[in-house]
């Protein structure tokens, strides 16, 4: 799973790195991002877009945020479904947070990215709803895959990364869900830094 992710790049690196044509108005503020928190993402309309959206989707059930959805069920859930063949999105990151299980209730704060710290993308889906308001509220949520590589020592799960080769077809609305399956289940080749948390 993913419960927090960490953005630190300045705004140009992220503009740059995902050719962004537009950029909605929004304070950016670089740290620590938590659930039910505004945080940027990327996604394709008329053209590549910048904008803020929530992090969860609303729960009407237990009033509490789905923050996460699973790459293997995702494709069928009602709560996903429509997001996953039309409303993808990246979620720019410098890195997420993992909680390894060590037994006797303790859990240790690990940190996972990339050597050079670099931006990582991190596959989502995306819907827009009306909030209590009845004002019209971007809120997305982040795909996770069974955890790869080095990260099996630390979880089981992890985010869904998106690798560059297959960014554009991950926003595309029209790429083939053939490929959108493919890309979900790829594996992820670039081997992650792990450094625990003090």
């Amino acid at each position: 799973m993913c419960g927090r992710f960490l953005l630190n790049s300045p705004i140009g690196d992220i503009i740059k790195k995902y050719s962004i044509f537009y950029r909605e108005d929004g304070e950016y503020s670089s740290g620590d991002v938590y659930p039910t928190q505004n945080a940027l993402i990327v996604l394709e309309g008329q053209k590549r877009i910048m904008t803020q959206g929530k992090w969860g989707f609303a729960n009407y059930k237990t009033k509490r945020a789905i923050i996460n959805a699973r790459a293997e069920t995702a494709i069928v859930k009602p709560m996903f479904k429509k997001s996953v063949y039309g409303a993808r999105c990246i979620i720019p990151s410098n890195g997420f947070y993992e909680w390894k299980d060590e037994g006797k209730g303790k859990k240790v704060k690990y940190k996972i990215g990339l050597k050079d710290g670099g931006l990582i993308s991190l596959g989502g889906i995306y819907k827009i709803s009306l909030d209590e308001d009845f004002r019209e509220r971007l809120s997305f949520v982040i795909i996770t895959t069974e955890a790869q590589g080095n990260m099996k020592a630390i979880h089981h799960r992890m985010p869904l990364i998106i690798n560059d080769d297959v960014l554009d077809a991950w926003l595309n609305k029209n790429t083939s869900m053939e490929l959108v399956e493919k890309v979900i289940k790829s594996k992820i080749y670039t081997e992650l830094v792990i450094d625990k948390c003090r």
